[in-house]
């Protein structure tokens, strides 16, 4: 293993394969590290993600690189046109989403096929430890690498976060079933919130078709007060008054765990030579927990800044600003309606009253964080 590359890469997911594949597509020399023996697996994520007309209108100053735009319909399993988000007690609103949920696995390894086909070398089944600027691999590929910029897009437990000083991420626990043999509108992407069934979060059913579906729960471990995920989505399952006979009789093929930030940014998201992306970065959106876009856009900024930095383009320092510029604000915004609503969170009565209190189009301007006049006056 040569020690002087450009740019390493630590994690394979959307914002590592967006990045590698920004700085190797400009000519760059990247390595795109990841510890999973095969990238894309395990599944962490419940895969749903909105059509791009949809990302124009979530984050209309970020530039959607193709990735998002462009997804081989081999990839996506089901397209839904509705959100449907259940109160407490049981009502809902609705709005017209269009949505695609993706086979994560086989997005991943799209992704990390575009980084290696503009050029990138990807390395899975390897670990990376940082110590006073080297990388030094071990697994299935060894060796110590001095790059000139190193990218973290290793996730809310990110080592090269930890190298750069900041604090550790508050996260979000997930736990998903893939189902099968249950009775779902496969139209709608469903949403479920109940200090019950999810505190501090929210149960979710995405459709994988007409009688399969994704069912999970997520929720901050700040709210769990010593109760056990497993049994929390069991019993949503089984005695969640619409859910249950939604789910009744199905069966379980696939159990999914997964970490989620849910605080936004937390600490500098670039450091000497040093940027994070993604999860590591907290580029989730506090209001649904979804990354993938924020990831992939993100990731394509991080690889930018690198080989603008190689090139004499663009300083490193430049890249939290040209974040910001493309969909900070709408990160930042996500995070102050979830502070706003964190009282309600506790109380179904409460949140009841919020529920209440939206209608259906100020519902949909929260997902897309957006403080609709109700939540501004709280």
């Amino acid at each position: 293993m040569k020690e002087d590359i450009m740019v390493v890469v630590v994690g394979a997911g959307p914002a590592g394969c967006s990045a590698a594949e920004a700085v190797a597509a400009s000519g760059g020399e990247v390595l795109l590290i990841d510890k999973k023996s095969e990238i894309g697996s395990p599944v962490q994520c419940g895969g749903f993600l909105p059509e791009a007309v949809e990302l124009e209108k979530l984050m209309p100053r970020a530039h959607l690189p193709e990735a998002l735009r462009e997804i081989p319909e081999r990839i996506i399993l089901h397209r839904t046109h509705l959100q449907r988000i259940y109160s407490p007690s049981g009502n809902y609103k609705q709005f017209a989403v269009a949505g695609r949920v993706l086979d994560r696995r086989a997005y991943d390894r799209y992704l990390a096929a575009r980084a290696a086909g503009a050029g990138a070398r990807v390395l899975p089944a390897t670990r990376a430890r940082l110590e006073e600027g080297i990388v030094h691999l071990s697994g299935h590929f060894n060796g110590k690498i001095r790059p000139e910029i190193i990218i973290g897009a290793d996730g809310p437990h990110s080592i090269v976060s930890r190298a750069m000083g900041n604090p550790i991420q508050e996260t979000g626990i997930c736990l998903e079933y893939e189902m099968a043999d249950v009775n779902i509108d496969p139209d709608a992407a469903e949403m479920y919130f109940s200090a019950q069934y999810a505190p501090g979060g929210y149960a979710w059913i995405i459709p994988l078709g007409q009688d399969m579906a994704n069912v999970g729960v997520g929720v901050r471990a700040s709210y769990l007060a010593g109760q056990k995920l497993p049994l929390i989505l069991d019993r949503f399952i089984r005695e969640h008054t619409i859910a249950a006979e939604k789910l009744a009789g199905g069966e379980v093929l696939a159990v999914m765990r997964g970490l989620v930030p849910a605080g936004g940014t937390l600490g500098a998201i670039q450091k000497g030579n040093m940027l994070l992306a993604g999860d590591a970065a907290g580029h989730v959106m506090a209001t649904s927990g979804g990354g993938i876009p924020l990831a992939v856009v993100a990731g394509r900024i991080a690889g930018e800044a690198a080989i603008g930095q190689l090139q004499g383009k663009m300083a490193l320092t430049n890249y939290a600003s040209r974040i910001r510029e493309e969909f900070g604000i709408e990160l930042s915004r996500s995070v102050q309606i979830r502070k706003m609503v964190d009282m309600a969170m506790k109380s179904d009565r409460l949140m009841n009253a919020l529920f209440a209190a939206l209608s259906p189009a100020q519902m949909k301007s929260v997902m897309r964080a957006q403080i609709p006049a109700p939540l501004a006056s709280r």
